[in-house]
């Protein structure tokens, strides 16, 4: 057995020892060391910065972490190259916990190209459980891709599918009710969708780099809905959503439906949205689709002032909009029908 961690900073031992986790690299003129303040790193000329924690699942928060501050970077049309991490652990976490997020957070950024430059770890009794949060760096050598970049006449596109994020997290936190709703073996699968195809988009980022996109966004809280209207928000534009182009595994359906959620307020990282002149938006699509990346046109973008509708069965009405994720519900939802 392990004995629980005391409250407070890490012995100066083990944080040595975890620490030989964190990357080390010519590139890093200052790594992380116990007693270091900070990182250093070699001045750029145009860098990203991006900062998110991880507060709604315990399970493979390292994974996590590293995906969702390099996703905003990718998002941006940057590269993502640094990492450092402030973890809060709640008192009764053990070595072995750590080193297993530790284990996460460094494969992770192997994966992606990271280095991982240290942060804070500290066991506090103001968390019930643990929470980390990620402060990313990356690089530009290009215009930035904002969301506010999309014009009248773009295709709206998106990687992957619908709630790829929320759908492996119900599984991952409600496994019981996902294995009666949807089957073990399906179940497991959606388990496995963190890892493949993985809530990273740093793979879309390198297919499609020299790309003339016009706007570029990493929908996470709300989902795609909460995504496309962000982008028209950002843009002064509207858009046209054709719900039969909405790539939607049944999986998510399903789940959805089990707890009482809509698919596309989901959490969604993994997905990545962006807009492009119609000929651009089919040659991406056809890039992606080529390096084994699903992609999908789903829509236009109109006019200004135009409103955000979604198609479905020939007819128009607005898309909803909730600035609070589906995921939410996770904790008081009641299985219906399994």
């Amino acid at each position: 057995m392990f004995p629980p961690l005391a409250e407070g900073k890490l012995p100066t031992e083990l944080l040595a020892r975890l620490l030989r986790h964190t990357s080390r690299s010519p590139l890093l003129a200052v790594g992380a060391e116990p007693g270091e303040d900070a990182a250093v790193a070699p001045g750029a000329s145009t860098i990203v910065i991006t900062s998110d924690p991880i507060t709604f699942t315990g399970d493979r928060i390292g994974a996590y972490v590293v995906a969702v501050n390099a996703n905003d970077i990718v998002a941006m049309g940057g590269v993502p190259r640094y990492l450092s991490t402030t973890l809060l652990l709640a008192p009764g976490t053990t070595e072995q916990d750590l080193e297993r997020i530790f284990a996460d957070i460094a494969d992770a950024c192997e994966k992606a190209g990271i280095l991982w430059v240290g942060g804070h770890t500290e066991v506090t009794p103001v968390v019930r459980r643990t929470v980390v949060s990620g402060h990313a760096v990356g690089f530009l050598s290009r215009a930035p891709l904002s969301t506010g970049g999309a014009r009248p006449g773009d295709r709206l596109c998106m990687t992957k599918w619908v709630g790829l994020e929320g759908t492996t997290t119900i599984a991952r936190e409600r496994l019981r009710e996902s294995r009666r709703a949807l089957g073990e073996e399906r179940c497991n699968a959606v388990v496995g969708w963190l890892d493949d195809p993985g809530i990273s988009i740093v793979r879309e980022g390198r297919v499609l780099d020299g790309c003339p996109l016009s706007s570029g966004h990493d929908p996470t809280e709300g989902g795609v809905a909460v995504g496309i209207q962000e982008i028209c928000r950002r843009s002064g534009a509207g858009a046209i959503v054709r719900y039969e182009c909405l790539p939607i595994r049944e999986e998510t359906r399903l789940l959805c439906d089990c707890f009482g959620m809509d698919p596309l307020g989901l959490l969604s990282s993994g997905v990545f949205l962006f807009t492009a002149g119609a000929a651009e938006a089919e040659d991406a699509c056809r890039r992606l689709s080529a390096a084994g990346i699903p992609a999908a046109i789903i829509g236009e973008i109109t006019a200004p002032g135009s409103p955000v509708l979604l198609e479905r069965d020939g007819a128009r009405r607005p898309m909803a909009y909730s600035e609070r994720d589906e995921i939410v519900k996770l904790t008081s939802a009641l299985v219906r029908g399994v």
